[in-house]
């Protein structure tokens, strides 16, 4: 279905229905991403370990400029 003929059908509901609607559509996407593990290419640091050096010391001005 394409959204003007989604639009079309909706437009003689009620707003209270309008929002059951809605809400079943958020469930079913809800639904649709739980359902889909990600792959290692969508995360590829999950699980790698992460060490800091002082990650409480101030950086430098110099090394700022690397983030620009």
């Amino acid at each position: 279905m394409i959204e003007s003929e989604i639009l079309k059908k909706i437009q003689g509901t009620s707003i209270e229905e309008r929002i059951l609607i809605i809400e079943a559509i958020l469930k079913t996407v809800k639904k649709d991403m739980r359902s889909r593990q990600p792959s290692s290419q969508d995360q590829p640091l999950h699980g790698k370990v992460i060490h800091y050096d002082d990650p409480y010391e101030p950086v430098a001005a110099d090394d700022w400029e690397a983030l620009l």
